[in-house]
């Protein structure tokens, strides 16, 4: 039986080597994106590892189970590190085995100038534009629209940090309400990337440095035991 909440569906618990869909003709008709955990086979598609199958309201299927590579899926967004520039294209780490490619023309209302003066090891937040098995990842920072919706170089004083990438999931649950909670503790900003990547931003170090540590209590805690401690460790440390 599944059970429904927010824009995740969860599935049922599957094993290595379980059937866990089986594409017909009609399937053809709507896109199906097969994410961690999942690999098909002919129309079948079958599980790689064990742990919960879940399913997002955009058709993305995948397993939640702890994974410490990334594997591109398109249509995630990201956290990448610039490596260096290459021609008009841009290289940056997303935590993948392979690099993805950033072209210059990709940033919304950028001018020539700025795109240009961006530095390797600064942090790009992107979308996934290009994630497949035999292609090079390609990253963009304007939607459908070519609309920057936020995307784009992160600007600099703000702290990055990894978190496992099922943890990362947690967080962007719709469900998860700790962002929530943080947020009416302290004024900040975060962006988290399905990659395990996060950054944050606020006035001060120790609340930047209080904030990642609320969020990694996610890796050992439930959602609400994790609240409940992040706001006690804001009573106790920062306020």
């Amino acid at each position: 039986m599944s059970r429904k909440g927010g824009h995740i569906e969860a599935l049922g618990i599957v094993l290595p080597g379980d059937k866990v869909l089986q594409l017909d003709s009609e399937d053809g008709a709507r896109e199906i994106f097969l994410g961690p955990g999942l690999r098909r086979h002919e129309n079948a598609v079958y599980a790689t590892c064990s742990g919960p199958l879940k399913k997002t309201t955009q058709n993305i299927y995948y397993i939640d189970n702890y994974q410490k590579r990334y594997n591109p899926l398109k249509g995630q967004f990201v956290v990448g590190i610039v490596y260096k520039k290459k021609g008009d294209n841009y290289i940056i780490d997303i935590g993948a085995s392979e690099y993805a490619t950033l072209s210059l023309l990709c940033f919304e209302n950028l001018p020539k100038k700025a795109r240009t003066k961006i530095r390797p090891g600064e942090l790009i937040f992107g979308q996934l534009l290009v994630a497949e098995k035999n292609m090079e990842p390609e990253l963009v920072c304007v939607d459908m629209s070519n609309d920057s919706v936020g995307i784009s170089a992160l600007p600099e004083g703000g702290l990055m940090f990894t978190v496992p990438l099922h943890v990362a999931r947690r967080i962007l649950d719709p469900q998860n309400t700790l962002l929530k909670k943080v947020s009416t503790l302290v004024e900040c900003t975060l962006v988290v990337g399905s990659n395990g990547r996060v950054w944050v931003w606020a006035k001060e170090q120790r609340h930047m440095l209080a904030i990642m540590n609320c969020l990694k209590m996610l890796e050992v805690m439930t959602q609400q035991e994790a609240e409940q401690k992040a706001s006690n460790y804001f009573n106790m440390v920062v306020l």
